[in-house]
């Protein structure tokens, strides 16, 4: 039998459809392109926006609509919060949500078998403990995912992703380890760790990050490790002293900082004022030599005024990022933000946007250009316009003459439109 996946949505997404292709390939499925005539379908859904809802539903509509025979499982987020409205739609065979997932080969031999329309979506319990699906290859050649902890306890006031991904359950570190030596055995160079919210791995059994960090070290094999969205909080001293001591930590932290104003912070529910998020980004610079700080920024959520959003630029400013995503606030039904006063106008919400990517866009040249002149190392990944293409340690993007797949010193000489260049000085 033949299938094909399709993800929308996180890098968590993307990891959870690979387990369940490996799943599928292990009970003896074919894997063929999601553009190809299949036997089955996974779609792997996302919620996070309204616009996150459409776009699932007009895949499972476009697949149903180009291959009606076809069995559709649809699986993930969106699933996992409206069930029953998915399975309604015309075409889908099976529904799962974000959790038994492990299932996912019973599930559709069901479908195949003529048994009807399945439905494997419950609501998470509070008591769950961490589903264990893992992969042994990589979908990138030289970076590999790996997927730490599940859900969130936090309940940032515009966020669906606790009520459809629940409380947080962390992996076992054993098991994490055997991941990364699976994904080294494949040739993987880089390990990022991905999650819901890594920072509080291991929060509900005990365990400890820079613990399980201490091991991941220590497998031979892995060049770097790549650490995925940070919450503020957990950036106090020690805890980076610990981590510096780690070499193959990447000195690259993506903190989400969201908002600028503490007006706008507290409307978020996020539990940090802007200056103690000033104090935690001065923790990396004072432990790490120019360390790439990147972050995500939310503009025109509700009540934000002309001034808040003022506030927002200097803020931002003043910090330094070396790259921000920015995001026109996204109204996301079930969340405690929909229903607030104060809705900003979506063009003035995008206005915004535009405005804080100028500004992102200088500081992202600024801090690039510190680097011309220097020798770093870079892990190629792709060929592109007679180049190898890949990405330092501090994720800036290098094209440089070499065979993807390997770590090269580079030699940086010139910088252009989002790019630097350079010269090969040798292989690690």
């Amino acid at each position: 039998m033949r299938v094909a996946a399709y993800t929308l949505g996180c890098k968590v997404n993307q990891y959870d459809t690979n387990a369940m292709m490996e799943l599928l390939l292990d009970a003896g499925f074919e894997q063929v392109s999601f553009e190809e005539e299949a036997d089955v379908y996974l779609i792997n859904t996302c919620t996070v926006t309204n616009m996150a809802d459409k776009k699932s539903r007009n895949m499972i509509r476009r697949i149903h609509s180009k291959h009606p025979r076809a069995v559709i499982c649809v699986c993930g987020c969106l699933s996992q919060r409206d069930s029953e409205g998915i399975a309604a739609m015309e075409g889908v065979s099976a529904v799962v949500g974000t959790e038994d997932r492990k299932n996912i080969v019973a599930v559709i031999d069901a479908c195949l078998s003529g048994g009807g329309k399945a439905c494997g979506v419950r609501e998470i319990d509070s008591g769950e403990a961490f589903e264990e699906l893992s992969v042994r290859t990589s979908g990138e050649l030289e970076r590999g995912y790996i997927k730490i902890q599940e859900g969130c306890n936090n309940f940032c006031s515009y966020c669906i992703i606790p009520y459809v991904r629940g409380r947080v359950r962390s992996r076992a570190r054993k098991s994490i380890v055997q991941e990364a030596c699976a994904l080294v055995k494949a040739g993987v160079k880089e390990i990022v760790l991905t999650g819901i919210h890594i920072s509080s791995y291991g929060q509900e059994n005990g365990e400890s990050l820079i613990g399980m960090l201490r091991d991941l070290n220590g497998v031979e094999g892995i060049g770097r490790i790549r650490l995925g969205s940070l919450e503020p909080h957990i950036l106090e001293k020690p805890f980076l002293e610990e981590l510096h001591g780690l070499e193959k930590i990447c000195p690259h932290f993506h903190v989400s900082l969201q908002s600028g104003c503490d007006s706008v912070l507290a409307r978020m529910n996020r539990k940090y004022s802007a200056e103690q998020f000033a104090q935690y980004i001065e923790n990396i610079r004072e432990i790490y030599q120019n360390p790439a700080v990147t972050t995500d920024v939310i503009t025109g959520f509700p009540g934000e005024t002309e001034e808040d959003f003022e506030e927002t630029l200097q803020f931002v400013e003043r910090i330094g990022f070396s790259r921000i995503h920015v995001f026109p606030y996204s109204e996301r039904e079930g969340t405690p933000a929909a229903g607030m006063d104060g809705s900003v106008p979506m063009q003035l919400r995008r206005e915004r946007a535009n405005r804080l990517i100028d500004l992102a866009k200088g500081m992202e040249k600024e801090y690039t250009a510190q680097f011309l002149g220097t020798v770093q190392e870079v892990l190629l990944e792709q060929n592109v316009d007679g180049c190898a293409e890949g990405y330092t340690d501090r994720y800036l993007r290098v094209r440089a003459q070499g065979v993807p797949g390997t770590l090269e010193k580079v030699l940086l000489s010139r910088y252009e439109d989002g790019i630097l260049y350079g010269e090969r000085r040798g292989s690690k």
